[in-house]
Parts: structure tokens; sequence; C-alpha cells
């Protein structure tokens, strides 16, 4: 890049070669284009630096330029970047999936690498369809998930969306159906599967949903973890943005003391640092396969399954969270910046504000007030999400609290601006 170059510059270029994710349309002439980062703050190509209470789209959890992470790639690359495990493995592979056991059990010990969390759902439902096939059920195919979740990009993934997919006429058969999730209660669930629960293969759920911060109730999610059990269905946890310590715990679920079949992680594995995502089972799951090899073979797998790199920045990632007691500040944070957003339910614009951790929403009135207030917030320096009607606050978990007074005190200040404004 050449010094001269600026967001205007680098932006006309971008318009002209670049196909943005999540878009097929031209980028915004009002893009962020970042080219520094360190700690909580990033810096674009004209200079300027902005706090991110964002995370880079819940990705840079441990913020940006986390030396023993850096460090810790560097080091894998000179040594071995990677090896094929198609037909070998790999040091850092073998001790990821043993911390992740260890973090994650004691009944989730089985690991399966890939590359992102919709890599990471789509194993999770392929693996939940092939257990009920070599269980003699092979017309167990139908995959439930709750209204409002969001399991990944792909073919299987998009196909659990509660709303339409444009590839929804392209989908492998087997079925999928999205029924209400905690707003509904139990009840809903166990209608549906008293119905259905022969030919369900499993239920997905997110511990706190990704699109507006919805926290699934504890006693939900355990009721959830009973019905499966009663039906012979599989659990899949949906926990690539609430996995590794989003929640204020290492994984989501543990807030409810539930244990899923199968795991799915992703963004906090790596920190954003390089791709890689996860699915975890149980050793009963793992085992029916095992045992089944002919009929059972997990013919499945991608070109950098168990990246010696990526595990090795997973690794890292792990060891910094314990380290330096990462779990303790997003929920020190958490509550702060809780209750710091109070005084935000006196606005007749201000319809919910909830949370768990450093995962947390406003909810207004309008998709157009949230979006008047994310350009509010950054035009004063900070970056926070917009999902539908939702401010979303997913800053690293490295927030300091200093940092997290100046989001709230920033999140005011729109709000009140954006609530006398008429759509």
């Amino acid at each position: 890049m050449s010094e001269t170059e600026g967001q205007a510059e680098l932006l006309a270029v971008d318009a002209e070669y670049l196909w943005h994710p999540w878009s097929p349309s031209r980028v915004s002439p009002d893009t962020l284009v970042a080219v520094s980062g360190e700690g909580c703050e990033v810096t674009d190509a004209d200079g300027r630096t902005y706090l991110d209470a964002k995370s880079s789209g819940f990705n840079a959890t441990l913020g940006y330029a986390c030396r023993p992470v850096v460090d810790a790639i560097a080091a894998q690359v000179a040594k071995l970047m990677t090896y094929d495990m198609g037909e070998g493995a790999n040091i850092p592979a073998i001790r990821l999936a043993q911390r992740i056991g260890e973090l994650a059990g004691p009944a989730l010990t089985r690991t399966f690498f890939c590359n992102s969390g919709s890599e990471a759902m789509e194993a999770a439902i392929r693996i939940a369809r092939f257990y009920q096939a070599v269980l003699d059920s092979p017309e167990r195919g139908l995959i439930v998930s709750l209204h409002n979740g969001y399991h990944g990009a792909t073919m299987a993934g998009a196909a659990t969306a509660g709303a339409p997919s444009p590839i929804a006429g392209e989908l492998t058969p087997g079925g999928f159906v999205t029924v209400p999730g905690p707003e509904a209660g139990i009840g809903a669930l166990r209608d549906f599967l008293d119905g259905h629960g022969e030919r369900t293969a499993a239920v997905l759920v997110e511990p706190v949903q990704s699109r507006g911060a919805y926290v699934m109730p504890e006693d939900y999610l355990r009721g959830v973890r009973e019905l499966c059990d009663e039906h012979g269905i599989l659990l899949v946890l949906d926990e690539v943005t609430t996995g590794f310590g989003r929640t204020g715990l290492m994984f989501g679920h543990q807030h409810a003391g539930v244990q899923p079949d199968i795991l799915a992680t992703s963004k906090g594995l790596a920190a954003g640092y390089i791709s890689l995502g996860a699915v975890t089972t149980t050793q009963h799951v793992f085992e029916v396969f095992d045992s089944n090899k002919k009929r059972a073979g997990f013919v499945h797998g991608h070109t950098h399954s168990g990246h010696a790199t990526a595990c090795a920045a997973g690794l890292a990632v792990i060891d910094y969270i314990e380290k330096e007691q990462i779990l303790a500040n997003v929920q020190a944070r958490g509550d702060q910046l809780l209750a710091a957003l109070e005084p935000l339910r006196r606005l007749d614009c201000v319809t919910d504000i909830r949370g768990r951790g450093l995962m947390i929403a406003v909810e207004m009135d309008r998709s157009r007030r949230a979006a008047h207030v994310r350009k509010l917030m950054r035009d004063n320096g900070v970056l926070v999400r917009r999902t539908a009607k939702n401010v979303v606050l997913a800053p690293p978990l490295i927030l300091t609290a200093d940092e997290a007074g100046r989001i709230a005190r920033e999140l005011l200040a729109a709000a009140e601006k954006a609530a006398v404004v008429e759509y």
C-alpha cells in the first residue's frame, strides 16, 4: 500500500475488484478499511483510531496484536506450518484436541477440526445424520432449530434459519424445520418432538443467539436436553460465537450445567488470528462410528483440517485466557456494561436490554433507529454491530473498565440523539 493511499483510494479499487461477504453489491463509500490494530482499537487507512466494540464480527476475542498468540503462530510456521491430517497428524492438533476435551468434558472428548463456524455446523449436522443411520434409523434425518437461530452460511447451516434462503431448493434431503424457542416455552418443542421425534436426528441450539444476543434461559436449555434424551435425539450446541469465554465461562452451556452430544466452536478458538473451527463429540458418538467402520466411515474433511499453525494459535489463546484470568474480566465488564446501560430503559424507543458476559444487545423500536445509533457511535470513534433492530456489543474479552465506560457513554448519547428523530 502506498503511504498516500487512504480510505477513498482503496475503496475505489475495492469497488472494482473485491466481492464482499454477505452482499452481492459494491462496497459502501463509508466502509472502514482497517490497516492495524492493538488491544481493543483498530486504525483505518486515513489514520483514525476506533474502539472496537463489535470485536470485528465476534472474532477478535483477545483484541489485536496479542503477542503470545502472534509469537505462537510465527514459531509454528517456522517449524512446520501444517501436515495432512488425512494421512498423518501433528502435535498442535493432538494437544489442542486434548485441551478442548479437558475444558469441555467430562463427556465431550473427541474433536474434529475444520476451518470455520459454518464448516463446524455442517460437519455436526452430517455427524448427527450419519449417527442415526448407523443405528438403523435412516429415516431420522430431520434437523430441528429454533426461531431466530443462526447456524452458518453453508447449505445445511443456511437451511436451519427461520428466514427464507435463496438456496432452499438445493438443499440435501432429510429436512430442516424451525420451531418456536423459549418465548413459547419448552412445550412448543415438546409438542413438535412428540409428533416428529421418530424422524428427528438432532436439535440445534445456541446458548446465546448471535442474532440479537437472546440468552437461552437455563431451565429451557436443561429442558431441551431432557427432551433429546427422551426421544433418542442428539443435542447439538452451536457455540461458534459463545465458545471460549464470550459469556464469562469457557462455554455458554456451562451456565445451565448441561452437556451436549455435539459441540461446535470457532470464533473464540483462535481469536480471529487464523481460521479454525472444531466439532467436539462424546465418546459414545465417536464409538458408534468407530465400531461400524464399514457402514459409518465419516468421509468428510477439509484440506486444512487440523492445520498445525491454526491449532498452535488455539493453544496459545486458551493459555492466555487461563493465565490472564480473562473469564473473570468478561463477567466484570459485562456486569459493568449492563448496569451502565440501564438508564436507556427510560427512552420509549428502547424496547429491551439483554445479554450475558460481553455479548449484549440494546433493542430499539426500529431498524433505522438502530442503524442511526450505530452511525453516531462510529462518528465518535466507537464501532458496534447492528442486527435488525438491535445495537449489539461484542467487544474483545480484554476490555478494560475505562473502555467499557466509554462504550456505555457513547451508546447513551447516541440513543438519546436518535430518540427524537422521526423515521
